[in-house]
């Protein structure tokens, strides 16, 4: 079977039932989401760990649970979880300072609960906010707007290499035609979903876009970093977990944020 077989089958299979989950929300969709970010940082240490570094396996997915049980409970503990992870990390790091690479570890360990934990479980968050479950379909098919306008143009007439030292395959023609259509995309399925067409929406679409494409470069330059093709093996013809949410990963807080401060305005 071909890679496009793979990545078809995959999609057909994914999309609708990530539709039920969304749809459903409460316990179901917090399941999903919190077991997504944990996989996610499992993969997270794997790549830094190709590349040479050694993070705490143990502060990692606490971290991301501890972030993730803040998201779903609604509450306003998240600057006191990443004070946690900043002291935990710090202090292990402290009492191993003839490692070698300590204080790299501490930081690597610190940047994947944020990355995994803190910033992922924006998504749980988006969902339980007023018509959150069409904030959050709006923010995952933009996004796969994007990624696919930025693959099919990219294929069509891309020429210039946006980053080739972190994703030879990027290029500026791929980024342009996704901007334009994440643009056309956020209005049009705002109106479909009933979400309110102001003026802030308009703009929406082209941060969605550089917010996606942001998160497929952060991670393609970790993978450089660890010298991985792929973060993982879970998706045949896709890769990893990682490798289909990175583009996600900045997605939710924006559109979150965008949501409740944003939108409102007139």
């Amino acid at each position: 079977m071909n890679n496009l077989a793979q990545r078809l089958i995959v999609a057909a299979i994914g999309i609708p039932v990530l539709l039920m989950v969304i749809i459903t929300g409460g316990t179901t969709y917090a399941a999903v989401v919190a077991l997504t970010a944990l996989a996610a940082v499992r993969e997270f240490a794997r790549i830094v760990r190709s590349a040479g570094a050694r993070p705490n396996t143990l502060i990692l997915p606490a971290g991301v649970a501890l972030y993730v049980i803040n998201a779903t409970q609604q509450e306003a503990a998240a600057p006191a979880i990443t004070g946690l992870v900043f002291t935990a990390a710090i202090a292990w790091g402290a009492f191993r300072p003839r490692e070698s690479l300590a204080m790299s570890n501490v930081v690597w360990t610190i940047v994947g609960t944020l990355y995994a934990g803190f910033l992922f479980s924006h998504w749980l968050v988006l969902r339980q906010i007023p018509q959150g479950m069409e904030w959050t379909l709006l923010a995952l098919f933009s996004t796969f707007a994007n990624d696919t306008a930025a693959y099919a143009v990219g294929r069509l007439i891309g020429r210039h290499q946006m980053a080739p030292s972190i994703s030879p395959g990027k290029t500026w023609e791929g980024a342009g035609g996704a901007l334009v259509a994440t643009s056309l995309a956020v209005p049009a399925l705002a109106t479909a979903l009933g979400l309110p067409l102001t003026e802030p929406m308009w703009l929406l679409g082209p941060a969605l876009s550089v917010a996606a494409q942001t998160g497929d470069l952060a991670e393609s330059k970790l993978k450089r970093l660890g010298n991985v093709k792929d973060s993982g093996t879970m998706f045949p013809g896709h890769g990893g977990l990682l490798d289909r949410l990175d583009a996600l990963v900045f997605v939710g807080p924006l559109v979150y944020y965008w949501s409740i401060w944003v939108s409102p305005l007139p």
